[in-house]
Parts: structure tokens; C-alpha cells; sequence
């Protein structure tokens, strides 16, 4: 999963994310190597130092980062908080953890649990949706060419 959105993001928000994102991966207490990828490339939009290094402490003590509020434009906030739901939903599972850590996000980003119920709710859609897809993709690959004349 990409998350380069970040790259366009104010200073505070890098931060803030990459915080919301390292909260996330330790929430349920097992970090996955894919979860460790999107973290590495969360913090390589960090230009402090001893910010990455802060986060990297707090993920090694298993330890989730307390968020401040963080006020940007719904939009943003959404497409925020939409992102993190993939990170969240990266190891195909979510336990009680994650998912109370999520409504947590949500929280300081203006939202109610239910809508980060709701955003959970579409980003497991859209991972089935597109399995759905690939699966698609690799039978239609496999299906000869037949053209029909009207």
C-alpha cells in the first residue's frame, strides 16, 4: 500500500499521520513485516530526526503515541482517516484493539465512532471488492479470444 498522500501534507499532519500509523500497527501487539514497510515509508516523509526516532521508539516499547486534535478540512480528514482504515485493515484482520485505537484517530479528526465504523466498513469492502477484481483479471487472462460478428 502507498501512502505518498503524506508527501503533500503540512509538517504537523506528516507527523501527526506517521504517529496515527505507528498507534495503529502496535495497537493489537504483533507488527507484521508489512505493517513495518508502511511505517518506514510513513516516517521517510519526516524531516526531524528525532521525530522518526521517537516513533521508532514508541513501536519498539510497543508503545501507542497520544494524538493531539488535529484540525485540517473534512475532505483531507477524511481521505486521512480513510487511509489509515487501509493501514489498519493491511494484515487482513482487525481485533478489538485496532479497532478501538481507530475510533480514537477518528476522534481527533472530528469524527464520531460510528462514521470510523462506517470507514471500516468500506475499506474491508474495497479489499474484497478488489480481490474480487484480481481474481477477474487472472481468469479473464486465461480465457481465448472470441470475437463475435452482428
Amino acid at each position: 500500500m502507498s501512502i505518498n498522500f503524506i508527501s503533500n501534507l503540512p509538517p504537523n499532519a506528516k507527523l501527526w499521520v506517521a504517529k496515527a500509523i505507528a498507534g495503529l500497527i502496535i495497537a493489537d501487539g504483533v507488527v507484521s513485516d508489512q505493517e513495518l514497510a508502511i511505517l518506514r515509508e510513513s516516517i521517510s516523509f519526516l524531516e526531524n530526526m528525532d521525530q522518526v526516532n521517537e516513533i521508532v521508539n514508541m513501536v519498539k516499547s510497543k508503545q501507542k503515541p497520544i494524538l493531539e486534535v488535529l484540525k485540517t478540512e473534512r475532505k483531507l480528514s477524511c481521505s486521512i482517516l480513510m487511509s489509515l482504515a487501509m493501514v489498519a485493515l493491511t494484515d487482513d484482520k482487525l481485533s478489538g484493539y485496532e479497532t478501538e485505537y481507530f475510533s480514537y484517530i477518528a476522534g481527533k479528526l472530528g469524527f464520531e465512532s460510528s462514521y470510523a465504523h462506517l470507514v471500516i466498513k468500506w475499506g474491508k469492502d474495497y479489499i474484497r471488492l478488489n480481490q474480487q477484481k484480481k481474481k477477474l483479471l487472472q481468469y479473464g487472462e486465461k480465457l481465448p479470444p472470441i470475437y463475435i460478428n452482428y
